[in-house]
């Protein structure tokens, strides 16, 4: 009876092993790549909010905040005595933030040791607006040219 288990045991074990282990591999895509030749074509003072709006479509991100300053007592803010206070005053800038996001994913697992890793970058660009809705300022950063193409088997050793 002894023998039957260890044969068993022996066939099963190897059997159990291949089975419960296992090897996964991933992409992962989040919304459009942000194409650098469009980004080149803004310019600060000129393009206008609906130009960004046509070039990039709608972005991930909106600050459209805008305190006004009517019934708030300005004398306090007033440089001078007879200074007139404003009507309205934009407080808070406007911006856009447009991201385009890729990941790497892998998983290994085995049955006594399971090993995960997941390595996502992002291209960014932020468009800030000036009161006449146009370009005032812009920031673009491409990150995603730093994840490594194939995952960590093409990783660089420096």
């Amino acid at each position: 009876m002894g023998g039957n288990w260890v044969s068993f045991l022996v066939v099963a074990a190897p059997l159990v092993g291949t089975v419960a282990s296992g090897c996964v591999m991933g992409r992962v895509y989040r919304d459009h790549p942000l194409d650098e030749n469009k980004v080149a074509r803004l310019q600060r003072g000129v393009t206008t909010k609906a130009q960004v709006l046509e070039m990039f479509g709608p972005p991930q991100e909106i600050d459209a905040r805008e305190l006004t300053a009517i019934g708030i007592p300005f004398e306090p803010f007033l440089s001078r005595r007879g200074d007139k206070p404003p009507v309205e005053r934009i407080v808070s800038a406007r911006w856009f933030r447009y991201t385009y996001s890729r990941a790497n994913a892998l998983a290994l697992v085995l049955l006594l040791f399971n090993y995960a890793e997941f390595d996502q970058k992002n291209d960014s660009l932020v468009i800030f607006f000036d009161g006449d809705n146009r370009v005032e300022d812009f920031a673009f950063r491409k990150g995603t040219a730093e994840l490594p193409r194939f995952g960590f088997l093409s990783r660089s050793s420096h």
